[in-house]
């Protein structure tokens, strides 16, 4: 992984490498772990000072552990896309077919997602499937609710994402794992939701929630099925 000007890395007391990256338009620090470059990594304002940084990172050590446990067991979980599997997409159950043909094309017809090419790329084609859909809908759902709240959304990006669902940024863009797809379409809905009221309110107060509340009535409910089954959706590799 490359290294820009601004980044630096800090290594805690218990030998943990976290790299500090300094971002625009930022307001607060936050924390993550990147699948794709396997390391943790810390978003802070530009000018934040750099001994209050340390200090949020030296403190998080049962965040650290936690993920670190977390990580593991998603490892041993993950299952690759094989033909023949069966996966759960938007709350159905989707068995994949892989059809031999010279035309690559991905038709989901009923409960079978038929996959047409080259043995090859069958994971691939799988792949971008999925997250198109994912972007499909998130993107569908995010655009109704922001008319509803009378918000503007900047930018929508689906991605790899490892601890969580959603963000939400100061600059109106939200983020998404491609990864909720394997959810029921209601729970994406709500994670949607979730979001876009993150424009209105950058917290999780009582006004907050009741934005969530007039977006998605139900969301008590569905916040508590993500809560329980959200590491399962990461056991696709």
């Amino acid at each position: 992984m490359q290294y820009k000007k601004k980044d630096s890395l800090y290594t805690t007391a218990w030998g943990q490498s976290v790299l500090v990256q300094r971002k625009n338009g930022l307001k607060r620090l936050s924390m993550r772990f990147s699948l794709k470059n396997k390391s943790f990594m810390v978003s802070a304002p530009i000018r934040f000072p750099i001994k209050q940084i340390w200090e949020f990172i030296d403190s998080s050590k049962a965040w650290f552990t936690k993920i670190i446990s977390k990580q593991s067991d998603i490892i041993e979980a993950k299952k690759a896309i094989v033909p023949g599997q069966a996966i759960q997409l938007l709350g159905s159950a989707v068995t994949i077919e892989f059809i031999p043909n010279c035309q690559a094309k991905v038709i989901l017809n009923g409960s079978v997602l038929e996959v047409y090419g080259i043995r090859s790329k069958f994971e691939h084609q799988v792949m971008k499937y999925l997250k198109d859909l994912a972007y499909e809908k998130l993107s569908e759902y995010s655009n109704l609710y922001a008319n509803k709240l009378g918000v503007t959304i900047t930018k929508i990006t689906v991605k790899e994402m490892s601890t969580r669902f959603g963000s939400c940024t100061s600059l109106g863009n939200l983020n998404y794992c491609w990864r909720i797809v394997f959810s029921p379409e209601p729970v994406l809905a709500y994670l949607c939701a979730h979001e876009v009221a993150h424009l209105k309110e950058m917290n999780h107060s009582k006004t907050f929630w009741s934005h969530v509340r007039h977006l998605c009535p139900n969301y008590v409910q569905l916040r508590k099925w993500l809560k329980q089954h959200g590491k399962e959706l990461f056991e696709v590799e």
